[in-house]
Parts: structure tokens; C-alpha cells; sequence
């Protein structure tokens, strides 16, 4: 199985559990994810950097929306944002805006997953080229999360998967 397809499958899984954590709740047991805070970031990414997560990436979601993913990339780090539903489109566009603003390359990508929203194309995946260090990876999550999403330092994310 090619690497895009496994992370493909791996995120539609990420996505699915995180709605159903916001859908109707049911007597069973459910999937916990870790919770952090933006402070503990870094420590995370520092799992990712030395292998010690299950994928070559991880995201942090607070509620589904603001669902932002840290990938590595030859010994640094990538961030990428999928609108999966609707009401994450509109942030594609502001991410974009700080993307240039940071002196980012950005672009427009998919792996193929259906969005949650009517559409014959697969949902868009935005990759925004950071190239940056665990540090700066982390100050840069920290800052999208509080300028784009409007998130505090206090806010608790899910880490995903």
C-alpha cells in the first residue's frame, strides 16, 4: 500500500473519530484521545521528530474545526489544514493570507477524502511549506490557532491520531 493512500486512510479514520465524539453519544466505549495544551506542542512534535508517534504526522483539534496537522519533512516540519466539512472552508483562505504574510510557499493539495459537504471533488487540503524546526513549528501552531481559530492558551486540543 503507497504511503499516500496509508495516510489517507489513517486521516479519514482521525476525522471520523473526531466527529463522533461530537455526535450522539451512545453507552459505549469511545475513543480518548490525549489532550494538551498549545504550551505542550513542542513535546509532541518532539515525539513526532523521533519516530515515537504512529505516523510520520499528528494534528491537534479543539473541536473539529480548527484541526491542524504538523507533518515531517526531511528532518523539519510542514503544517497542512483539510476542510472536511463546510464551515472550514472560509479558513483556507486565511491561512493562505498568513501563509504570505510569513513568507510561506503554499499549496493546494488533496489525498482524496470525501468531504462531509456537497462536492464532486475531494476535499482540499492546503500545505503550507514551512520547512521549520521543532521550535518555530510550534510557535507557528501556537500562532495559527490564536490568530486564525481564535483560540486561547488554555484551550484543550486533541492530538490526532
Amino acid at each position: 500500500m503507497s504511503r499516500i493512500n496509508l495516510k489517507i486512510i489513517i486521516i479519514m479514520g482521525i476525522l471520523s473519530s473526531i466527529f463522533g465524539m461530537f455526535g450522539c453519544k451512545s453507552n459505549r466505549a469511545t475513543f480518548v484521545a490525549k489532550q494538551i495544551t498549545i504550551a505542550q506542542l513542542d513535546n509532541e512534535l518532539e515525539l513526532l521528530r523521533a519516530g515515537k508517534t504512529e505516523y510520520d504526522f499528528i494534528g491537534i483539534t479543539s473541536n473539529g474545526i480548527d484541526c491542524i496537522y504538523f507533518v515531517k519533512n526531511n528532518g523539519k516540519f510542514n503544517i497542512e489544514f483539510e476542510a472536511m466539512v463546510e464551515t472550514q472552508i472560509p479558513f483556507i483562505e486565511k491561512l493562505k493570507e498568513f501563509a504570505d504574510k510569513k513568507g510561506f510557499r503554499h499549496k493546494m493539495t488533496t489525498y482524496g477524502n470525501k468531504p462531509r459537504y456537497n462536492s464532486d471533488t475531494p476535499a482540499p487540503v492546503l500545505l503550507i511549506e514551512t520547512n521549520t524546526d521543532l521550535k518555530e513549528t510550534a510557535r507557528l501552531g501556537a500562532e495559527i490557532q490564536s490568530l486564525i481559530f481564535g483560540n486561547s492558551n488554555e484551550t484543550k486540543y486533541d492530538v490526532v491520531p
